[in-house]
């Protein structure tokens, strides 16, 4: 195991590590959590977990570049927005998200 190898190991870690974190914040927030702020977490989560684990396996040889770079915009595409709509979001309420 070469050290992409374990960087890209450590990228799952890390999102599952997040993923833990930011759900036990929200479930302790007395306050109300959008339902977008939710699915960004969530997909942010699943984000760092994916990509950790294709490279993994792309550095292993055992999926195409192609495959693994569909996937990263897909989630690139659909990660952009959602942060430019929070960020507005919590601009013009003032109240955490």
């Amino acid at each position: 195991m070469n050290w992409g190898e374990i960087s890209a190991l450590l990228a799952v870690v890390m999102g599952i590590v997040y993923l833990v974190a930011e759900v036990r914040q929200k479930l302790s927030y007395t306050g109300k959590t959008s339902r977008v702020s939710w699915i960004f977490t969530l997909e942010l989560g699943a984000y760092l977990v994916t990509l950790g684990a294709l490279t993994f396996l792309l550095r292993r040889g055992r999926i195409d570049a192609g495959l693994y770079a569909a996937v990263i915009w897909a989630f690139a595409l659909t990660l952009l927005p959602m942060s430019i709509y929070l960020m507005v979001k919590k601009e013009t309420t003032g109240r955490p998200t």
